[in-house]
């Protein structure tokens, strides 16, 4: 976590000096873009963390080699069915980009991107269910500090957005190299296999109802991620670096929180499996209070320091004024905390109630920005989370995660 944020906060100030703020939103619609493209296989993403799971927590060795391999096929088709159907609407869709040279090559470069971080997912999945995300974490911190160096390196010597990018690809190959590596040396022996056992079983579960679910989860989730693309299509690159900037740290601050559940994930699986409800109940609760305390912590600190932060990270191109900061903490509150109840019900396959609290918070949020976008600027979409979060929305979540533990409870009475 200290890499990763260390990284992000000193990368940024590098991109803006190096590629001016109209090319520096130009990389944060690339890379949003990029996350975008992962609606198509969310389905596989929450099934299989839920399969690989189960069999670990029931030490299937045989079905869980299988599971993986089954997921690098499927990872791995749909980044290049993706990038594919990409290259064939391009020319139609960004007409003007492909005409210079450094938009077009970065953009070539993030394809090949995508599909290696796709097949190093099935890697993270494998890791998270064995419960040794330590050792995951570790060679994506490792893959992070190559990252960071080739991105110096190339941004002094010229290459501008391709070599951005190119440095993504070297952080991910050091990865993918230091895992591959692992499970040579490991006795679960995870590896690409051509056939593989049960294909047919595990193809029903992921593209059964767990898996259209997860669908419309992720499509639902990456939508409500998508500000980024969304101030693009509204304003310009200098309205989306602004947003960028202002928002960049509460993110990380974000992402980092969602470890929480994402690490819990695992051992919360095997308990609904061996269904330990009592503890389920207890590390749920355990969960919610660390994950309050912690993000309102953070609101605190970057509502009431937050402009003075900013400058000193990247100086006069922060965004002016208090209130911006104020907003940003909030919603980083309320979507740190959020995570959690939608995390579990996501994990414990409780999807119809979370997909359509989700689908409210998206509908609400998308009117709020097309409405008083012109009005607010830049700063729309947090402003846009704390007052729907605050009326309704947060609300809904906290029940959501209570409503999935009783559900359980009862099931496994039943």
């Amino acid at each position: 976590m200290g890499v990763t944020i260390i990284v992000q906060l000193v990368l940024v100030p590098l991109y803006l000096s190096h590629l001016g703020k109209e090319q520096f939103g130009i990389l944060a619609m690339l890379m949003a873009a990029n996350s975008y493209a992962a609606i198509g296989i969310t389905w596989l993403s929450g099934g299989m963390a839920r399969i690989l799971a189960e069999r670990a927590a029931v030490e299937d060795v045989e079905g869980f080699k299988a599971g993986y391999a089954f997921a690098k096929w499927l990872y791995v088709s749909y980044a290049v069915l993706a990038v594919g159907m990409f290259w064939m609407v391009a020319p139609w869709l960004l007409p003007n980009a492909l005409k210079d040279v450094e938009i077009f090559n970065a953009i070539v470069l993030a394809s090949v991107y995508l599909v290696l971080l796709y097949e190093y997912n099935a890697d993270r999945a494998a890791f998270n269910a064995l419960h040794w995300q330590a050792k995951g974490n570790l060679c994506e911190i490792i893959g992070q500090a190559a990252f960071a160096a080739g991105v110096v390196a190339g941004l002094y010597v010229g290459w501008g957005l391709p070599g951005v990018i190119a440095a993504q690809i070297a952080g991910m190959l050091t990865t993918r190299f230091l895992a591959w590596r692992f499970w040579r040396q490991d006795d679960w022996q995870l590896r690409w296999t051509k056939s593989i056992i049960n294909f047919n079983e595990l193809w029903r579960r992921v593209s059964g109802k767990m898996g259209r679910d997860y669908v419309i989860y992720g499509i639902l989730l990456l939508s409500l991620q998508a500000d980024v693309l969304l101030l693009g299509w509204l304003s310009n690159p200098e309205t989306v670096a602004n947003y960028y900037l202002l928002w960049r740290m509460p993110e990380v601050l974000i992402l980092l929180l969602w470890r929480i559940p994402g690490t819990y994930a695992p051992f919360l699986i095997a308990m609904d499996t061996r269904a330990e409800h009592k503890e389920l109940q207890k590390n749920y609760n355990r969960g919610l209070y660390l994950m309050v305390g912690v993000a309102a912590l953070a609101a605190v600190i970057y509502g009431s320091m937050g402009n003075y932060i900013v400058k000193m990270w990247i100086g006069e191109n922060a965004p002016d004024g208090h209130l911006p900061y104020i907003l940003a903490a909030s919603a980083m509150f309320f979507i740190a905390v959020a995570k959690w109840p939608s995390g579990i019900a996501y994990s414990l396959v409780n999807t119809t109630p979370l997909n359509q609290i989700t689908a409210l918070e998206l509908v609400a949020k998308l009117i709020f920005v097309f409405f008083y976008f012109s009005d607010f600027g830049f700063f729309t979409p947090v402003l846009a989370i704390t007052i729907i979060h605050g009326l309704l929305v947060f609300y809904l979540y906290l029940w959501l995660g209570k409503n999935t533990i009783v559900k359980k409870h009862k099931l496994s009475l039943g």
